[in-house]
């Protein structure tokens, strides 16, 4: 399911048979108040209706001038408003490019021979147009818009047309049909969506336990979400505010870097070292005498330990996590908490002395043998529960997470010897094990295993390709099909890919994340843009915690709890 199917479809009955189904012409479902402010607008053609591309309610104004008493559109008629019949006369917009695009768009099914539309399909042609010239704004400022093969937009939207107007109609519906479906099971008997039912949804559920959406962005949307009674359409347009968020660019990361140094700069960081605890902790804490991860990064000392690969974040937001904290303040601990977290910061590093002599012996012993444990545990675990431990237990996670954090901790971990490049991890890697609360409710990457009946997940390969010129991922996910194996097939997923240094939202310090792009999902004769699937997004941005030869551990931007471990293919 897609969050941006955003066009409402209405069924009802066919008057030639009855088993068949047609969309409701746009005038029937307009309302009154709206027509009439259209007419008072002035029917005499003196003055244009102008809509941009995100404004439905003009858009549907401007049909509803050019449109017949059917509430229906030919080409024709499309090429007679004013707005498109101005850029055909300036050669702005091409016969041919409007062609393609009335081509992709669904038709309503009519008597005559002559195609038409109605309001969705011309709102979604009005906005395939204003594509067209988003995309050339933005290679004039400079910003190179293609594709990991060099193709742009609009060329991948022609390559849809390619693969058949009909899939990708068809799929259209799809997701309009789902969403309308959802949107009868959880609303009331009066066609209304309150807030409570809209969070108990599975989708939205799951954003939460993955820490992906926060209350306080679901309740801005909420509140933004124009409200009426028996209509999915602002249902649609609040899937679409929510798509909206997971749009990540360099602008946020340059906000999350002005964040952390705004913070930083706030008080002076304490470089002075061995202080005793308690006047570190009168000199770093906050106004109300609590420290918090932000106090925290006034802790030179402790800072430098993290730059310098002593201490790895995760390590330090695991004994953070295990100190209770201070009443009414669940994210800081008070000054006896911080006497807890100063001394267990510095046990480490006295168990570290003591086994000083034996790895200086056999520097690598220890992270060998940390990551043999990891990869007999995941072995084991495949043997016993399947593919990627999907159905494995909250115990079980819990033991591969220690065993995890042990190698991420080693000193084998290309992280803490080098700026990682994206050569470091070019190659065809297979998933071992993931603990994404999406990846385990969509049962995969793509979501087909859970839909596909007698399907199971049967494993996921990722290929990253660098060269000079070229950043392209592709993944095959394999579903299988149990009662009959024949019939399992491939699940294809291509994109971009790049390695970006950022800052920790939770910790302040550096991390590598890679950051994917997802541009098409193809199985069997489907082939479709991947931003019709939500499920891909799993694995859309995540920190390299962990490096070496064959082994790369990644956790969640976000949410340091979802993990996913690959290995290079044999």
């Amino acid at each position: 399911m897609s969050w941006n199917s955003c066009y409402a479809f209405s069924l009802v009955s066919s008057p030639k048979t009855t088993n068949s189904f047609r969309c409701t012409p746009f005038l029937n479902r307009v309302p009154v108040s709206f027509l009439n402010a259209v007419e008072s607008n002035g029917n005499d053609g003196g003055e244009l209706i102008s809509a941009r591309a995100d404004d439905v309610q003009s858009i549907q104004a401007l049909f509803l001038r050019q449109c017949d008493a059917d509430g229906l559109m030919t080409k024709q008629n499309l090429e007679a408003v004013p707005e498109l019949a101005d850029l055909l006369k300036e050669g702005d917009l091409l016969p041919d490019e409007l062609s393609d695009i009335w081509n992709a768009a669904p038709k309503f099914p009519c008597d005559g021979a002559e195609e038409k539309i109605d309001v969705d399909s011309f709102t979604q042609i009005y906005r395939d147009i204003d594509d067209l010239f988003e995309d050339e704004d933005m290679e004039e400022d400079g910003t190179a818009l293609t594709s990991a093969g060099g193709e742009s937009e609009s060329s991948a939207v022609s390559a849809e047309v390619i693969n058949g107007d009909d899939e990708a109609a068809a799929l259209r519906v799809r997701d309009e049909k789902e969403l309308e479906t959802v949107f009868k099971d959880i609303c009331d008997t009066a066609g209304l969506l309150s807030r409570e039912a809209l969070m108990g949804w599975n989708e939205v559920k799951l954003l939460f336990d993955d820490n992906l959406l926060g209350r306080n962005e679901f309740d801005e949307l909420f509140d933004q979400t124009i409200k009426s009674p028996g209509t999915s359409d602002q249902f649609f347009e609040f899937n679409v505010a929510l798509d909206d968020l997971f749009e990540f660019d360099d602008e946020d990361e340059e906000r999350a870097a002005a964040v952390v140094e705004e913070v930083s700069q706030v008080k002076p960081v304490i470089t002075e070292t061995d202080l005793p605890a308690g006047v570190l902790f009168s000199q770093i804490a906050d106004n109300d005498f609590l420290v918090g991860m932000e106090e925290l990064k006034r802790w030179g000392e402790l800072q430098d330990m993290i730059a310098e690969g002593d201490l790895m974040p995760i390590e330090l937001q695991n004994i953070f996590a295990n100190v209770q904290k201070a009443d009414g303040a669940p994210e800081k601990v008070n000054e006896d908490g911080f006497y807890i977290l100063h001394d267990a910061i510095f046990d480490l590093f006295e168990n570290d002395n003591e086994d000083e002599q034996a790895e200086a012996e056999d520097p690598m012993a220890a992270s060998l043998e940390a990551k043999s444990n990891l990869l007999n545990m995941l072995a084991d675990l495949q043997r016993r529960e399947g593919q990627s431990g999907l159905e494995c237990s909250d115990a079980v996670q819990a033991r591969i997470q220690e065993a995890a954090m042990l190698v991420e901790a080693s000193s084998n971990n290309l992280l803490a010897q080098k700026d990682i490049q994206p050569a470091d991890v070019a190659g065809s890697w297979d998933l071992l094990y993931t603990s994404s609360g999406m990846f385990r409710y969509n049962k995969g990457l793509t979501g087909l295993a859970g839909s596909v009946p007698n399907a199971e997940f049967g494993g996921l390969k990722q290929e990253l390709i660098a060269d000079k010129y070229l950043f392209e991922v592709k993944y095959v996910e394999r579903i299988a099909v149990k009662s009959a194996p024949e019939n399992s097939f491939d699940a294809k997923v291509n994109g971009d890919w790049e390695l970006k240094k950022s800052v920790s939202l939770l910790t302040g310090a550096p991390t590598v994340i890679m950051s994917i792009e997802p541009e098409k999902v193809e199985y069997g004769p489907t082939s479709t843009r991947a931003d019709h699937w939500k499920s891909v997004r799993s694995m859309n941005l995540l920190d390299i915690s962990y490096l070496d030869d064959d082994l790369r551990i990644m956790r969640g931007n976000t949410s340091t709890d979802t993990i996913f471990i690959l290995q290079r293919s044999k």
